[in-house]
This record gives C-alpha cells, sequence and structure tokens, in this order.
C-alpha cells in the first residue's frame, strides 16, 4: 500500500506533496480520496450496525436467538464493531 505520509520532525504526520493539491477551497488527490475512504467506511459500518440490531432485535422477538440466522448476524456484528474500535482507537472516526 502506498504510503501518503511520513513523519515530520515534530513527530506529527506530513502528507507527501502529490498527495494533494488545493481545489476549490479545499484539497483534492490521492490522501483526500484515502480519507473519504475511511470516513465512508465507517459510516458504513455504524449503518450496518443499526440494521443488525433491528434484524436481530427481531429474531429475539420471534424467540430465534439460538438459530444459525441470528449467530450469523452476531458475528457480524462483533466484527463490525471491532472494526469500528480500531478505527476510532487510531482517530479515524
Amino acid at each position: 500500500m502506498k504510503h501518503w505520509t511520513h513523519t515530520g520532525p515534530d513527530g506529527r504526520a506530513v502528507i507527501e506533496a502529490e498527495g494533494l493539491c488545493a481545489a476549490g477551497g479545499g484539497w483534492a488527490g490521492p490522501a483526500a480520496d484515502r480519507l473519504a475512504a475511511f470516513e465512508a467506511l465507517g459510516e458504513e459500518l455504524a449503518a450496518q450496525q443499526e440494521a443488525l440490531s433491528e434484524r436481530m432485535a427481531a429474531l429475539r422477538s420471534q424467540g430465534r436467538e439460538r438459530t444459525v440466522q441470528f449467530r450469523e448476524l452476531m458475528a457480524q456484528k462483533l466484527n463490525n464493531a471491532a472494526v469500528l474500535s480500531a478505527l476510532q482507537a487510531r482517530g479515524l472516526l
């Protein structure tokens, strides 16, 4: 994976010059695209968590907590939570 950053002398992340360029009152380029992808991933995972919770609640109300479907939804919810936690720990969300 191409890294668009390096650590500057003060210890902070510095974006390589070709990673960003001024565009319409903001910044654009591959580094901005990657940030947008991380943000979209976070939003998608959060939305999935809501949908999974609703589907699991419906199964619970039917007494279907021991079904394969419920367990698969639980596994997906735990995986999503782990990814969200990793993104949050790194300040990406």
